[in-house]
């Protein structure tokens, strides 16, 4: 398929600080000078479904487009296929509510983009952002070899129009890493992260029962089956 039309710039700062409690690293992938990481990373880590599925774009004011979709977790977009063939990228309209692709749903929101919906517990929605996201690149050694991950430093890449070229500022090994993130969805369609404080600020007239919950049974915040159990208890003390 040719992909046309677009070019997506990502800049990417590291820090030595762990992650929040709703993020969880998976996978790693190094790409080596010259290669494209849509050749090196698997063909099913970098799309949500195998192949493109039936879905539809709904807008605020109750319009709707079909058209088959997919969501690229290399480049943290939903695609689509044009009547020509040609695969786009969904522009991020502020007036854009939600894309289903498949079994799917997609809610969208400016500042954190598109999220998968697992879960839904009454007026709280449970998210998920599945990315393949640039974590640095290797700074190259005397002898023209990548130097280890202790050189990993800041840098920018491209990812250009046709899908398949790949450019740094830079020469050297480059790093992608599989990241997960969940946040809650309240009934204003607005995204908060995953954390103890965001779970209380949704049920705040329960903040005793939870915080008992979560002494007693120690959650993992960033494991999904963990995050369902607390919001279906959540979500039975708010019934």
């Amino acid at each position: 398929m040719k992909r046309t039309g677009w070019c997506i710039v990502i800049f990417i700062f590291l820090s030595g600080g762990s992650f929040v409690q709703a993020q969880q690293t998976a996978t790693t992938f190094r790409v080596k000078t010259g290669e494209s990481p849509v050749k090196v990373i698997p063909v099913e880590l970098q799309y949500r479904y195998p192949s493109f599925q039936k879905g539809k774009v709904v807008y605020m004011n109750g319009n709707f487009t079909s058209a088959t979709f997919n969501y690229n977790n290399l480049l943290g977009e939903v695609q689509f296929i044009t009547p020509k063939g040609d695969t786009m990228a969904l522009a991020g309209e502020p007036s854009l509510v939600s894309v289903l692709v498949g079994e799917s749903t997609y809610l969208h929101n400016q500042e954190e983009e598109f999220l998968e919906v697992v879960a839904e517990f009454n007026a709280v929605k449970l998210g998920k952002r599945q990315k393949l996201e640039f974590a640095g690149a290797d700074k190259v050694g005397a002898y023209g070899q990548a130097s280890g991950a202790s050189s990993i430093r800041n840098t920018s890449t491209v990812i250009g129009s046709n899908s398949q070229s790949y450019s740094l500022e830079q020469k050297g090994d480059v790093v992608f890493s599989e990241k997960v993130a969940y946040f809650l969805i309240d009934e204003r369609n607005q995204f908060h992260r995953v954390n103890k404080p965001s779970i209380l600020k949704l049920f705040p007239k329960h903040r005793k029962q939870i915080n008992a919950y979560l002494k007693e049974h120690s959650p993992d915040l960033s494991d999904e089956q963990d995050l369902k159990k607390l919001l279906q208890f959540c979500s039975t003390l708010a019934s």
